[in-house]
């Protein structure tokens, strides 16, 4: 279990996946609104071969799927096209459109690295003594690195945990009748899947717009901006204390098939249809 929070100002390290994500951009601009000093910015570098070659064998033909929904919904937040980060950067109003350019207007150091288990990386961490990795995304991490982040590593799980651990859990819940089991999950990293402490869960309900689930799930990724952002300072501050989860309490979800995920697909429409027609 993480020590109590230090008496002194706690500062963070955030571990992004690229420089153009906007839950980093968004994520690193609500800690420094909030008081908390950002430390450094670990940032993966976007063409990197081996990266990409993980990626593909954990991943497969849903790879290019996941490139090309990322830089579709990046082209329509810069274009202003209604969608939920186009909302969400209205209303946050960031200083700059990428991770590097909103470092170098907040002086905030920043380490390109590989992988964020980098070298490089780990004395980053020890030169820094962070209090807090606030972590947007980027890969699994090593041990090595989780000793290195002060009070530990935190992640937002798009699932509700403890019972949806691992990969597609928004899709699990819809294909398994449990739409009370979406939401959102902000727990300290261990070497498990998604079976660190918890500090915060936010259950989400669907809403007669989630017609499709690349439209719930893009729906879903400015919440997690605001459910990590809020859970790591309500942390530093000493507000949460860490609640263990039990392994008995959940189980590990993996990739799903394609056949299933239309079946998802299908049911999350059902339901949205019927929410549809009572409103």
């Amino acid at each position: 279990m993480p020590a109590a929070p230090p008496s002194s100002p706690p500062t963070v390290v955030v571990f992004s996946p690229s420089q153009y994500s906007l839950y980093t951009l968004c994520g690193i601009e609500k800690l420094v609104r909030a008081g908390i000093d950002v430390r450094g910015i670990c940032v993966r570098r976007l063409l990197n071969p081996r990266r990409l070659w993980r990626e593909y064998r954990r991943e497969g033909w849903r790879l290019g799927e996941k490139i090309w929904r990322k830089l579709l919904r990046r082209g329509r937040a810069r274009q202003g096209r209604a969608n939920p980060w186009t909302l969400y950067l209205e209303k946050l109003q960031p200083p700059a459109t990428n991770v590097a350019a909103l470092a170098r207007h907040h002086g905030i150091p920043l380490v390109f690295c590989s992988t964020l288990n980098d070298a490089g990386v780990l004395q980053f961490l020890e030169r820094q003594k962070p209090s807090l990795v606030v972590f947007t995304g980027g890969g699994i991490l090593r041990q090595s690195v989780l000793e290195r982040a002060g009070l530990g590593v935190v992640n937002c799980h798009m699932g509700i945990l403890p019972p949806y651990r691992g990969m597609d859990v928004v899709e699990w819940a819809l294909l398994e009748d449990r739409p009370d089991r979406l939401g959102l999950s902000v727990h300290l990293m261990d070497k498990g899947i998604d079976t660190g402490p918890l500090l915060s869960v936010r259950p989400i309900a669907l809403e007669p717009g989630d017609t499709s689930l690349a439209r719930l799930l893009e729906r879903f990724e400015p919440l997690m901006c605001e459910e990590i952002v809020d859970a790591s300072v309500r942390f530093l501050r000493g507000e949460i204390t860490p609640r263990p989860q039990r392994p008995e309490d959940g189980k590990q979800y993996f990739r799903m098939p394609p056949a299933l995920r239309r079946l998802a697909e299908k049911k999350l429409a059902a339901t949205t249809s019927r929410l549809t027609e009572r409103s």
